[in-house]
């Protein structure tokens, strides 16, 4: 009699334990995570990211000097590595460069300097990339807009 009373009480823990145990919290179930359409966004590091940023600032400097716009220039093939020059410097910095005093005209050769400083960083990414064509034509008309850059902030007389 002893043995089936340890067994019934054996089967009573047993069933009292699993019926504990399912009174468990349970970790939920992870649902899928729909996916996205289209292709990845681009990454911020992107050389040619960092060049379509520093491109459209360049142009909105363009237009606060009321420089006229460029045609842009056709896309020359990279064989073996593009060709880069160097943008001119800051037109605040070349020699003869004597603007105006007034805060117009410092407005001016900051806009002028930025805009070569924004031409140098294509430039310099351009480099890099050594052959990817859409850079190298953006340096050159980013080198280009340093240099139109140069009439506005040097020959800039007060109002």
């Amino acid at each position: 009699m002893r043995s089936v009373s340890l067994v019934a009480i054996a089967a009573t823990v047993g069933v009292v334990s699993c019926l504990a145990g399912s009174m468990m919290p349970r970790e939920p179930i992870e649902q899928p995570v729909p996916t996205a359409s289209g292709p990845p966004p681009p990454l911020a590091d992107d050389p040619s990211t960092q060049v379509d940023k520093l491109y459209a600032d360049l142009l909105a400097r363009r237009a606060a000097l009321s420089l006229p716009t460029r045609p842009p220039s056709p896309e020359a093939a990279c064989e073996p590595v593009c060709p880069i020059d160097d943008p001119p410097e800051k037109p605040s910095r070349t020699a003869g460069c004597t603007p105006g005093a007034g805060s117009a005209c410092a407005t001016t050769c900051a806009n002028a300097d930025t805009a070569c400083e924004d031409a140098a960083r294509i430039c310099a990414i351009a480099k890099d990339l050594r052959t990817d064509a859409s850079a190298a034509g953006r340096c050159s008309e980013a080198s280009a807009t340093c240099a139109d850059a140069h009439a506005p902030c040097c020959e800039c007389k007060p109002r």
